[in-house]
């Protein structure tokens, strides 16, 4: 928003001093992003005193005068200058540019000799300073003007503009008068509007049209104004320059009129050429689908009934709050205007400037909302400039239509002046928020316990809240005269939720262990859940449709993880990573399959975690040459998970997930509930997502394992006595899970067994088909005393006749 100071003064008593106003601004929350001098450099043009005039000797039509200036010029402080222009005489204070000045049209003057007589400068004409089109002769200053005082100090030869960066709640600062309303409130001084109210006559306006409003939501207020017997054409000068000023380009006078007003007032205004209106009626409506508008800027629009627009009797003729149309434009041969100000409602400005990717002026202020007490106004200023400035007459009356909530009382606001203190940190007075609140023109009553019923004006429409209140008090006051104070108030300790709790101690973990946190894209293509073999009534099948997708194959929100770390998987590979072991903890995004229209509904989001993992090439002397299966690894992660979570886990071989290898996954559990699997990736899954070395994969679902409470941790004395190790060869049935005849060893053993372990496993050559030997070692201990050998004997005894009762194992 550019702001020229010499138009804002004109609508202030008060002047601030530049540099004042722009930090005082600044610091009021209308930032001054630049201050920009505008207008000719006429620094070195002077004021100066003709003596004397007389005909120059070899020219009828030129003169030489003689110039007083400063005592340092010439003869005496006298400078002998040749004119041309008539109305040059002496006694006249004048404009002069001496040897060396530059003008505003890149002229650099020289001493020089015209027919035979020297001329020491030049006698200005306000058209040879930049200040006027026409050349009327020199310019003839004001008689008090001091004798070689620059000109600058004299006349108005440029201005000051300040580039305001406004907050998009503060639509009402978008001109010059919502400006001058924040310079009164910060300085003082009283506020001028210019004339408003148009000379009228002839017949009404409600005559020769009618306005119509099918969409009141959309347009709560509409004013329309007829100006008869324009002539278009180009504008004064004095309304050139103030729209340059601006850096707004000088159209025509009509054109140049609206423009004006809109930037005075902040109210957008449109002129019709009101003999292109057809039937007689202006009406605001919804667009009609597929109804096609060409806007002022040439372009064929195709509306969309979500767009509001004004239209005649047969058509679109302008898109409401953006754009007119071509068909009604103001041209050279137009006379008669129809002058629209109007209210619409700023969500369907917005929507409509995004979707037809207009940006104007208009909209701007539309978006952000416009004074509904304004628009009338606006309206009349309008037709009274147009009839000054193209000579036409302002029928009577105007034509309007408001809706019943158009001009609504304003909002009551209830504030408690200590609340403001507590908020700021201030000991403002409840007689001084009151003050500081209307100088922003908002009307306060004091009710009777001591809170203040404050009423906005018309035009602040973001003030809604006590709050928003206590921000202006704060404006107004001086954010700077705040002190720096701590905040008093009671410090309550943060208890963070269990599932909080365990994704960080998860994520600890598995970043210690090695691997590297993922955070992919929430989205998936449908079609990983094909490569993943899900079954066509696997919960997961049910995802959540994203309805403006960034593009068709991610068009899903994920139900689960492993599509996104496989992906990022094949991506490492390809980037030659020897081993990868990449993990992510995340929500995933489950429809609810019991309603009639899942989409409909909120998802279920339960919190996952997916680990993956590869092997690599061998890359030193020391690894291995046969690396630990890879499902031992993924399995031995799993346990040293949750055994430092204090999660007593359990395996079960075989596991429904399809996309695991039957033969090397396994079910996770704790307690009664399974919260996970562990496996190789099934090789042909592993090819559907292009991965070739053997890769593992670790699931867990995180919510349920928080409903789960960890085992607390046992501490006992460290005993000095020796432990007792011993190893038993059993044969068992080949299919038997050796993690359950494990489990049943240590449940059977005793207090005093410290470690049970399968060291050895054997099939082949002295074992009976179907048979497979599996060694166990029992590490036995206590504190207060060794073991006897009945003792060893006697619980050796008792595993090996559990074994064979239950497992039917027969010891070798």
């Amino acid at each position: 928003m550019r702001v020229p100071l010499g138009w804002l003064a004109e609508w202030n008593s008060v002047a601030p001093a530049t540099a004042a106003l722009a930090e005082r601004l600044t610091l009021a929350g209308l930032a001054v992003d630049s201050i920009e001098r505008v207008g000719p450099d006429l620094s070195g043009v002077r004021v100066g005193l003709v003596r004397e005039r007389s005909p120059h000797p070899g020219a009828d039509r030129l003169s030489v005068c003689r110039v007083e200036l400063d005592a340092d010029v010439g003869d005496g402080g006298l400078a002998e200058i040749v004119c041309g222009a008539p109305n040059v005489a002496a006694g006249q204070k004048v404009a002069v540019a001496l040897p060396g000045t530059r003008l505003p049209d890149g002229t650099v003057l020289k001493r020089s000799k015209i027919r035979s007589v020297v001329s020491n400068g030049m006698i200005c004409s306000a058209r040879e300073l930049g200040l006027a089109g026409e050349h009327e002769g020199i310019l003839v200053l004001d008689p008090n003007a001091p004798i070689g005082a620059p000109l600058s100090s004299v006349i108005p030869v440029g201005d000051t503009v300040f580039e305001l960066e406004l907050t998009p709640n503060r639509g009402d600062c978008a001109s010059i008068l919502g400006v001058a309303r924040e310079v009164r409130a910060l300085f003082g001084g009283e506020l001028r509007f210019p004339p408003c109210a148009p000379k009228e006559g002839g017949r009404p306006a409600a005559e020769d049209v009618r306005v119509e409003v099918e969409d009141a939501t959309g347009c709560p207020q509409y004013v329309a104004r007829i100006v008869r017997g324009v002539r278009v054409g180009a504008s004064p000068d004095w309304l050139r320059r103030r729209l340059e000023s601006i850096g707004v380009r000088s159209i025509s006078n009509v054109v140049d009129v609206t423009n004006l007003v809109l930037h005075e007032l902040g109210q957008p205004l449109h002129a019709f050429d009101l003999s292109t209106l057809r039937g007689g009626i202006v009406k605001v409506r919804s667009a009609r689908d597929a109804e096609r508008l060409v806007t002022l800027d040439g372009e064929t629009r195709e509306l969309s009934p979500e767009d509001l627009v004004i239209a005649d009797a047969e058509r679109a003729i302008a898109l409401a709050g953006i754009m007119g149309g071509s068909s009604t434009e103001v041209s050279a041969t137009t006379t008669d205007l129809l002058i629209e100000s109007a209210q619409f409602a700023p969500s369907r400005i917005r929507r409509s400037a995004r979707r037809t990717g207009i940006r104007s002026e208009a909209s701007y202020r539309f978006e952000r909302g416009v004074d509904p007490k304004g628009v009338r106004r606006a309206a009349d200023r309008a037709a009274l400039l147009m009839a000054e400035v193209a000579g036409g007459t302002v029928s009577a009356g105007a034509v309007e239509v408001r809706s019943p909530g158009a001009l609504e009382p304003p909002r009551e606001i209830i504030l408690d002046p200590a609340r403001v203190g507590r908020l700021l940190g201030t000991k403002l007075s409840g007689q001084e928020v009151r003050e500081l609140l209307e100088r922003l023109e908002i009307a306060v009553t004091v009710r009777g316990d001591g809170r203040l019923s404050s009423l906005p004006p018309s035009y602040r429409l973001d003030l809604a809240l006590p709050e928003d209140l206590v921000e202006e008090v704060a404006r107004i006051h001086g954010y700077e005269r705040i002190s720096t104070t701590l905040p008093d108030g009671p410090v309550r300790p943060v208890h963070p939720s269990r599932g909080r709790l365990l994704r960080e101690r998860v994520t600890d973990a598995l970043a210690a262990a090695g691997l590297i946190e993922t955070m992919t894209l929430a989205f998936m293509n449908p079609g990983d859940l094909d490569r993943l073999d899900l079954s066509l009534d696997d919960p997961r099948r049910r995802t959540v449709r994203v309805l403006n997708p960034v593009s068709e194959e991610d068009s899903r929100l994920r139900s689960t993880l492993l599509p996104s770390l496989l992906r990022a998987t094949r991506q490492n590979l390809a980037r030659r990573v020897e081993r990868v072991r990449l993990f992510e903890v995340s929500r995933v995004f489950l429809a609810d399959g019991a309603r009639e229209n899942p989409e409909e509904a909120l998802p279920d989001e339960p919190l996952r975690l997916v680990a993956v993992v590869t092997h690599g090439e061998r890359a030193s002397l020391w690894e291995p040459r046969e690396p630990v299966p890879l499902f031992f690894e993924a399995k031995g992660l799993v346990e040293r998970l949750l055994g430092g979570l204090g999660y007593a886990a359990w395996f079960r071989a075989g596991s429904g997930e399809p996309y695991l290898h039957p033969g090397a996954a396994s079910d996770i559990g704790v307690g009664e509930s399974v919260v996970g699997c562990v496996g190789e990736l099934h090789p042909e899954v592993a090819a559907a997502f292009e991965i070739e070395p053997a890769c593992a994969v670790l699931e867990l679902d995180l919510r349920a394992l928080s409903d789960l409470a960890p085992v607390r941790p046992r501490y006992q004395e460290v005993s000095n006595q020796p432990p007792v190790r011993r190893d038993i060869a059993v044969l068992l049935d080949r299919d038997r899970p050796a993690g359950d005849v494990l489990e049943a060893i240590r449940k059977t053993a005793g207090p005093h067994l410290v470690s049970a372990d399968i060291f050895d496993r054997y099939e082949g050559g002295g074992i009976p088909e179907g048979k497979v030997s599996l060694a166990f070692r029992l590490i036995f201990q206590r504190p207060e005393r060794a073991f006897t050998d009945d003792e060893i004997v006697r619980m050796t005894d008792r595993v090996v006749q559990m074994l064979a009762h239950r497992f039917g194992g027969e010891l070798r």
